[in-house]
């Protein structure tokens, strides 16, 4: 049912879930199945609307590329109405720092591959004559979760939807929430429930508790890093190539999904996803990343300045490279990243002292900053990369030179994955959730979605985050 405007008050739910993206829509989903009553509050409306996007306004501070209010949705099915779908559960080894392991959420991912209509296959294969790399495989995802869902919420006997309610306070005592003070198309409401899950996003949902903090109900454990370990998936090209496309297809080429056309290359390009094994990892002492060797057709732009370089570094294989252009079997080669950021306290959520929302509340502020970690991840894998060219008399990369200079920056492009501030873990000293995802400290709060991961390797985070959605509906199923 969508809830509008009139709204019984005495209706006691079993959980309240905070924010319609894809953790509280497959949370929700899920509980309905029980036939439990879910109360299912969103801020934004069923569409788009620049009016509620203003909320989501805030300040960032150091390196984070994109405004608050650009990079996130706030309306039914969250940010999903503007991701790529790139899909791909997170490595085993992605889990270090996770109080669960990968073999925990593997029962989930035939159905989150499911829920976002995607085959279940993330296959690996080893790069030929290398145990440093490996090709992976990603899936592509076409479901938005708003259209996908809206009339099923609609329909439904168990999920009242609230659009345009916006949470003011959650209440309680003692550890204990028992009611949601919202704004409901400019009236205040109490919503009560048993239970209550925060799944607002990676920036709201620390902001939310960071709200929260400020009163004296104890609802929850106090001195915990809310806001803490923040961190996005930086992205970034980090350099070109000449390649002899003939060989280097029938080096990689498989029968794994690639990618078609990816940043407008044409479709007749051809994409390979290559990562680093986790034993080069872990000898490299780097962060697990993605690199996207992308090979197109040529263009003059930059042609020229190419070759000079790579004839400059290399004179030996002048001949070779004239040789293989007048064959017409070269290609032009771009190199894309997107890869791991660790945590750090450092990098944080706090409230903003000159961002003011409409409700009168503070906007969030972003501290962000890159570590010379994150660079040398890049530089390492581009560098593995151009050494299997050269033994292999493939081709060469000519990387960019920020990967070199310590003392040139970049901006990275980010993939507004926004993950960390409410991270899990066994210790409210350096931790916000437990594995269970309740809040330290409260006997009836979770918060869902990224915010909670510790790590997040590489892969896009939405088929993990629905992963532990699905986890948390069977464990929420079982207390309620």
């Amino acid at each position: 049912m969508i809830i509008k405007d009139s709204f019984l008050e005495e209706k006691y739910y079993d959980v309240i879930i905070v924010g319609a993206g894809p953790a509280g829509i497959t949370l929700a989903n899920k509980l309905e199945e029980k036939k439990f009553n879910v109360a299912l509050i969103e801020a934004g409306s069923e569409d788009f609307s620049a009016d509620s996007q203003e909320y989501y306004i805030g300040e960032n501070v150091g390196e984070f590329p994109q405004e608050t209010d650009v990079s996130r949705l706030r309306m039914f099915g969250g940010t999903t109405g503007h991701w790529g779908g790139s899909s791909r559960p997170l490595d085993a080894y992605d889990f270090n720092n996770w109080p669960i392991k990968k073999k925990n959420l593997d029962p989930y991912v035939e159905e989150a591959s499911k829920i976002i209509e995607v085959k279940n296959e993330f296959r690996e294969v080893p790069f030929p004559n290398s145990k440093n790399l490996k090709i992976i495989e990603f899936q592509v995802s076409r479901v938005r979760f708003g259209e996908k869902y809206f009339n099923d919420m609609k329909n439904s006997k168990y999920i009242d939807l609230f659009l345009n309610t916006n949470l003011l306070e959650i209440n309680g005592e003692n550890g204990k929430f028992n009611k949601a003070n919202c704004l409901m198309n400019g009236k205040k409401i109490n919503i009560s429930a048993k239970l209550l899950v925060i799944a607002t996003g990676g920036i709201e949902n620390s902001r939310i508790l960071l709200l929260n903090e400020r009163k004296e109900q104890k609802l929850f454990a106090t001195k915990m890093p809310i806001g803490e370990y923040w961190y996005e998936h930086p992205f970034s090209e980090l350099g070109k190539a000449i390649i002899n496309e003939k060989i280097i297809n029938s080096y990689l080429r498989t029968d794994l999904n690639h990618f078609v056309n990816m940043y407008h290359t044409g479709d007749a390009s051809v994409t390979y996803s290559i990562a680093p094994t986790e034993n080069f990892i872990k000898d490299n002492q780097i962060l697990n990343s993605c690199i996207w060797l992308v090979l197109h057709k040529r263009t003059n732009k930059g042609w020229k300045n190419l070759l000079k370089d790579l004839f400059c570094i290399a004179p030996e294989l002048s001949n070779n490279m004239l040789k293989l252009i007048d064959r017409k079997v070269s290609c032009g080669a771009t190199l894309y990243s997107s890869w791991e950021q660790e945590g750090q306290k450092n990098n944080k959520i706090v409230l903003s002292d000159k961002i003011i929302d409409k409700n009168g509340y503070p906007g969030p502020k972003i501290i962000y900053k890159k570590s010379n970690l994150v660079k040398r991840t890049a530089k390492v894998c581009v560098e593995e990369i151009g050494k299997y060219l050269i033994d292999y008399n493939i081709g060469r990369i000519r990387a960019n030179s920020f990967l070199f200079d310590d003392e040139e920056s970049f901006i990275s492009g980010a993939g507004w994955h926004h993950m960390g501030g409410t991270i899990m873990g066994d210790n409210p000293k350096n931790a916000v959730v437990d594995k269970n995802l309740k809040l330290f400290g409260s006997k009836n709060i979770y918060v869902a979605g990224s915010s909670v991961f510790p790590s997040g390797g590489h892969a896009n985070p939405t088929i993990t985050i629905i992963q532990l959605s699905l986890r948390l509906a069977e464990h929420l199923s079982k207390i309620i």
